[in-house]
């Protein structure tokens, strides 16, 4: 049997970047591979996706990991990025430096390429990137980037389309405004203000619940915001992280999602619900431009711009663009084409 690494943020606890690794691994069982992937949280992993797991920090477990392996996947995700640090970019470059090194096939798995900050950066980047079996994006910013760098990317969407393909999406929903938040510079004590007076003055009907996609970066603004939503006399419901279907089933069951978390955005989007972005960085902001979706930027909106756009999104019909499908035909033929693998 074919074994195939994955490399990515995998076992912390976050909503998107686990569904990503949820799909990917259940999609390569389905090919017959067996999956391992670099991880935190090894024991948890193992258990939740039936996996062989190493550490991902552990120098001779990356060794082991990748020695062992047929392909590396890198991806999904937003991983060769330096807004985060350098240090995080320079470890998923070294992952498939490393893989490369010893003659394996690597694949680049659906990823959000954002702009490196750095001229050496970005020519190591590049220079890494060059190497690689096969480039697959999930957003047109990525694609036009990665054609500027003279390499040949091929244009996907995220795989967290290929979970919601499988779900019904329910006609009748509930009266609920899910509001999904995470702890950022931005998303500050005004901020947080703000939308509850806007949510006060628009929404004082509706039932409204706070959703945590990752509690330990999103459980502290959640409980502010219902705080300040309790001094208004207004009830809210908190809801902490919860597995991947178990969360589709709660943004599918709701009516209206004010998310700052990309998947939060996506996955409502996809479900037919009335969804507005609460922009903090670039991919959303990408995606809320591709997919047409209201939003507000978080460094430059005012709190009257925020009150209205609220009140369209509750009192207007959702005019978005249809997301892509996520494609695995070409993923596949790379998987099981046997040129060039060690």
């Amino acid at each position: 049997m074919k074994k195939v690494l994955v490399s990515g943020y995998i076992g912390f606890n976050n909503f998107g970047d686990e569904a990503i690794f949820y799909t990917l691994s259940n999609h390569l069982k389905k090919l017959g591979f067996d999956v391992s992937v670099l991880c935190s949280n090894k024991d948890i992993v193992k258990e939740k996706y039936n996996v062989k797991t190493y550490g991902f920090k552990n120098l001779f477990e990356i060794f082991i990991a990748i020695t062992s392996c047929n392909i590396l996947i890198s991806g999904g995700g937003s991983l060769l990025q330096n807004k985060t640090s350098n240090f995080s970019l320079f470890y998923y470059l070294f992952i498939i430096l490393t893989a490369k090194l010893f003659l394996k096939k690597t694949i680049i798995f659906a990823q959000g390429i954002e702009p490196i900050n750095g001229k050496i950066q970005t020519f190591i980047t590049k220079w890494i990137l060059k190497t690689t079996d096969f480039i697959s994006v999930r957003d047109e910013n990525s694609y036009e980037l990665l054609k500027k760098w003279n390499l040949k990317p091929n244009l996907l969407s995220d795989p967290i389309y290929s979970i919601i393909e499988d779900i019904k999406i329910k006609d009748n929903k509930e009266e609920e405004i899910i509001v999904q938040l995470r702890d950022f510079k931005n998303i500050n004590q005004k901020f947080l203000k703000d939308l509850a007076d806007a949510l006060e003055e628009n929404c004082s009907n509706k039932k409204i619940s706070v959703f945590s996609f990752q509690d330990e970066i999103d459980e502290k603004p959640c409980k502010q915001f219902i705080e300040l939503l309790k001094q208004k006399n207004i009830k809210a419901n908190y809801i902490p992280n919860k597995p991947i279907k178990e969360t589709i089933e709660i943004v599918n069951n709701s009516k209206y999602m004010i998310s700052t978390r990309l998947h939060g955005v996506l996955i409502s989007h996809a479900l037919n619900v009335k969804t507005f972005a609460l922009i903090y960085d670039k991919k959303l902001e990408t995606f809320a431009k591709e997919l047409n979706i209201e939003a507000i930027n978080l460094d430059s909106y005012n709190k009257e711009e925020l009150k209205n756009k609220i009140k369209f999104l509750l009192n207007n019909k959702n005019i978005t663009k249809e997301y892509r499908k996520f494609d695995w035909s070409l993923i596949d033929k790379v998987l099981t084409d046997n040129r060039g693998q060690k």
